[in-house]
């Protein structure tokens, strides 16, 4: 059994987190729920402004705040948080609307989902902190008709052309009725879609705009990047392509490569390989928080010690086949 994530982000001058927690293990309790409550500590005003804080405490689950209509804000704010609800103001947020974010989370399976998928899958895919709204379809549920378009139209110019650069995705919205810098801020929202600096696409899971370990190739040649070993994996079924994925274990540097049918069948080199599945002590988007963990290693000795070396990352060790089927869940159905 997987558990729904909790974030409770704050900062040392506001002390109400304490008393947030008690009320979500309270809450949980009587939903008959375990969830893994993360306390997430917000140092400074550029922290705050890379973990879109509100204030202390905010409140997420499964990456969602619990205030109604907050995901839409866009200013953040390094200071304690007052909660608007129907019986005045609270520096806690409303009991009914944390209530209703953990019944969610049960309803989309995020204390079960396991049920549905072998259970090392679904240990995979929870040790990494992928929930099920990161799942195929799942992905962009709260697009609009346009903004998906354009999310399809970026991960499609991937596949095809490599990354699009910042005139590409301006001239696709356009096109869409969109304005750009509209939809961008939707898409990073989402954790779909992040640009650099410069307007060109760093991130679009399962692509990096920037070269990374994971080199995918096409069977028509095209080349990319792909965020992580996850991803990588994820490539084949998505586009209904074959591929090869050429990378590296972190910890030897040894070669690691995989070949991927378009349903997603695979075999490797070198036989041993496997993948750390995990994520890093830190809240954020997938390209900080599990990017950086989900890697190939050669053997599942290489990837125990990894993990032992770095005692901040959340993870275990998964076989090929089980890394495969995570990719697979994660990214096949994405565009049905």
């Amino acid at each position: 059994m997987t558990q729904p994530q909790v974030e409770i982000l704050y900062f040392d001058g506001c002390p109400n987190h304490d008393d947030a927690r008690a009320l979500i293990e309270r809450i949980a309790a009587e939903l008959q729920l375990v969830p893994r409550i993360d306390l997430v500590k917000v140092p400074d005003a550029q922290a705050a402004i890379a973990l879109r804080f509100l204030g202390s405490p905010t409140v997420r689950v499964d990456g969602r705040d619990v205030e109604p209509g907050a995901d839409e804000r866009a200013e953040v704010a390094f200071s304690c948080r007052v909660y608007r609800s129907e019986n005045g103001f609270s520096g806690q947020p409303n009991e009914a609307w944390v209530r209703a974010a953990l019944e969610h989370a049960r309803r989309q399976g995020l204390s079960g989902y396991g049920d549905e998928l072998p259970p090392r899958v679904a240990d995979a895919l929870a040790a990494a902190e992928i929930p099920p709204s990161k799942l195929g379809a799942a992905r962009w549920a709260r697009l609009d008709d346009s903004e998906r378009e354009l999310y399809f139209w970026i991960l499609r110019r991937f596949a095809s052309h490599g990354p699009p650069t910042s005139a590409d995705v301006a001239a696709a919205a356009e096109r869409l009725g969109l304005d750009v810098h509209e939809a961008s801020a939707t898409l990073a929202r989402e954790d779909l879609v992040h640009l650099d600096k410069n307007g060109g696409v760093a991130v679009a899971y399962p692509f990096s705009g920037r070269p990374t370990a994971h080199e995918v190739r096409f069977e028509n040649g095209g080349q990319v990047h792909a965020m992580c070993a996850i991803d990588a994996l994820g490539i084949a079924p998505m586009f209904d392509q074959p591929i090869e994925i050429s990378s590296r274990d972190p910890l030897s540097g040894d070669d690691v490569r995989a070949q991927l049918a378009a349903g997603g069948e695979g075999t490797w080199q070198p036989e041993s390989a496997v993948v750390v599945a995990g994520a890093i002590d830190r809240s954020g988007d997938s390209f900080r928080g599990c990017c950086p963990v989900l890697n190939f290693f050669a053997s599942s000795d290489n990837g125990g010690r990894w993990l032992e070396q770095h005692p901040s990352v959340r993870g275990q060790v998964v076989s090929m086949p089980e890394a495969i089927a995570a990719g697979r869940v994660v990214f096949g159905d994405v565009f049905h």
